[in-house]
């Protein structure tokens, strides 16, 4: 993959995550034969984006999701996309695998799995007091109150964000007002606070400038 360079790959349980910068795509002629190699499925939602940018980030989660395919001998073009519940893409036609996607700045994740997974990487977030008292417990923002620079809040705000989106993505839920707490040790492990129902393997991964986060849920596998 020319167009895409691989920052990070690994693996959680039988779940493999890869990291990719995709501003190769703006070379010239390189989107157009991103697009050539993807599903109608992912042209679609490529095109419908407005600003070059967004149109690089979707191509780019379909080369990498393509990327990872390919390792159990499988295209991505070749995929049949359909809505599970709560409307998160699934594979219609392969349903004992699951996969999802995110992006930042000019970062694409991926993750493919044999259980529910979500996968979010976030470039570092400037901190806003809104966000904090909306999202945070009373413990974490205490503990984010108690560190003595912005840049450690900052870093320790996306980390925990990322935790609790990566969390709603693998349910299928979206974020709530209920918001699962954790706490990140200063090995990096990511451990909940409070009882998730369905219960989750969480791995946090600190880029330069960004935070990638992927959460398994806890549930047996579907058997092809």
């Amino acid at each position: 993959m020319r167009s895409l360079e691989i920052l990070r790959q690994f693996s959680v349980r039988n779940c493999t995550v890869k990291i990719a910068d995709v501003e190769g795509l703006g070379a010239p002629g390189a989107l157009d034969d991103a697009l050539c190699r993807l599903s109608h499925y992912r042209r679609d939602k490529t095109v419908r984006y407005r600003f070059e940018r967004g149109k690089w980030l979707s191509a780019g989660a379909g080369l990498l999701l393509d990327d990872m395919l390919m390792e159990h001998g499988l295209r991505e073009r070749d995929m049949e996309y359909a809505e599970g519940e709560h409307g998160k893409p699934v594979f219609a036609n392969h349903s004992e695998l699951h996969f999802n996607l995110s992006h930042s700045g000019t970062l694409v994740a991926c993750a493919l799995c044999d259980a529910p997974v979500g996968v979010d990487v976030q470039q570092i977030v400037k901190l806003r007091r809104s966000l904090v008292n909306y999202t945070m417990s009373e413990a974490e923002i205490s503990r984010l109150d108690a560190m003595e620079s912005v840049e450690e809040q900052e870093l320790f705000f996306t980390q925990l964000w990322t935790l609790k989106e990566s969390y709603a993505k693998a349910t299928g839920r979206g974020l709530t007002h209920d918001f699962p707490s954790f706490e990140v040790t200063k090995t990096g492990e990511a451990i909940p606070l409070t009882e998730l129902i369905p219960s989750a393997t969480f791995k946090l991964i600190n880029l330069p400038n960004a935070v990638a986060t992927v959460a398994i849920l806890n549930i047996e596998p579907i058997k092809s």
